[in-house]
């Protein structure tokens, strides 16, 4: 049987959430501020772009409240 991780990024509240056996884990996004003019877009951005080279692929999405992306990725892959 496969198993999976699940996680994903709030894009308005620059945050993102991974599931664990243990409970969710919350980290917010915040700009880098050796970066000028990065921004918390900017940070969600890299965030996105840093789960793709991770393996983890987008699993879908709602937009009700803004954007909201889901991720998965399979556990021991």
């Amino acid at each position: 049987m496969e198993k999976w991780e699940f996680c994903y990024v709030d894009c308005v509240r620059h945050e993102m959430v991974r599931f664990t056996p243990d409970g969710a884990v919350e980290k917010k996004l915040k700009k880098d501020k050796s970066r000028e003019g990065d921004s918390k877009g900017d940070a969600t951005a890299r965030v996105v772009a840093w789960l793709g080279l991770e393996g983890w692929e987008l699993a879908g999405g709602t937009w009700d409240v803004g954007p909201v992306l889901f991720f998965r990725r399979r556990v021991g892959a």
